[in-house]
């Protein structure tokens, strides 16, 4: 066995040795390497290059939409706050220059009845229906079940 793998071993390296290939003999393969490496490097620098370039204006175009969001918001912001102290302006000038205006209540004063009964009254009524109903169907299912387990046994 040992006799095999020696000369498996010897074969292999007289075919290693056999040939003889010198790269720096032939400068043209390696300087194509070369100018490939170059190439390939450069694009690669381009295109990176290319892609910041692109997030770059992207980021900027953003920071721009949002400084022109943020500047309409603060106008709208601004008119509102005008507008409001035009009407405020308004209101004070008419109470003061027009002494016969007066606020009607508009609101109700609790004494609004339904079928004779206020709203308190008729709130109560309708959470007392619905408690016995609820009630109402817990018993009914609770008697289906006990009807069923006592009628499930068939001997």
């Amino acid at each position: 066995m040992k006799k095999k793998v020696f000369i498996i071993f010897a074969i292999i390296i007289g075919i290693i040795f056999s040939f003889s290939v010198c790269f720096a003999a032939d400068e043209h393969p390696l300087k194509d390497a070369a100018n490939t490496v170059r190439d390939a490097v450069n694009n690669t620098e381009d295109a990176v290059e290319g892609a910041m370039h692109n997030a770059g204006d992207a980021i900027k175009n953003s920071t721009e939409k949002t400084e022109n969001t943020m500047e309409n918001a603060g106008n709208a912001v601004k008119n509102t706050g005008n507008t409001v102290e035009k009407d405020m302006t308004n209101a004070t000038s008419r109470t003061t220059n027009n002494d016969t205006y007066t606020a009607a209540r508009t609101s109700t004063n609790g004494n609004a009845t339904f079928m004779g009964m206020n709203a308190t009254a008729w709130t109560w009524l309708i959470l007392g229906i619905a408690a016995i109903a609820i009630i109402a169907v817990v018993w009914y299912y609770s008697t289906q079940i006990t009807s069923d387990n006592n009628h499930s046994r068939r001997d």
